[in-house]
């Protein structure tokens, strides 16, 4: 797996979840990009993920971490990012994708590349009520 395009993949899930108002999904899909982000060594995508999760969901188990690589080295993080896994694998979002540009719902403005993602990221659009 290449943790560039599993993070691209991830964060266009986001993407699609924030605006289906899927907020509990696109929190996991968030965090399945920082987790591959942190895999890419683009930390400063790791940790604007965090903390888009922690702005819209400031109890979320992801607080008790001061970064997501800490989080990432901490054996009581392992049972959540197995569950993460469980939600959606790299092929799994590969699939849903694929399905999505078949049928354009994955909009005109695909993340596809990292600066891309980091802009993308920076927007106020990931904002919610």
């Amino acid at each position: 797996m290449n943790d560039e395009a599993a993070m691209t993949a991830f964060a266009r899930l986001a993407e699609v979840s924030h605006q289906k108002q899927q907020y509990p999904q696109r929190d996991k899909f968030l965090l399945l990009t920082g987790i591959s982000a942190c895999r890419a060594a683009c930390v400063d995508i790791a940790a604007r993920c965090r903390e888009i999760v922690l702005a819209n969901n400031p109890q979320h188990l992801i607080r008790k971490y001061a970064s997501l690589p800490d989080a990432l080295r901490s054996e009581n993080f392992e049972v959540f990012h197995a569950q993460l896994d469980r939600f959606c694998t790299f092929e799994k979002a590969e699939h849903l994708l694929h399905e999505f540009d078949e049928g354009g719902s994955a909009g005109e403005r695909a993340i596809r590349s990292v600066e891309q993602l980091r802009e993308s990221l920076n927007s106020a659009d990931w904002e919610t009520v």
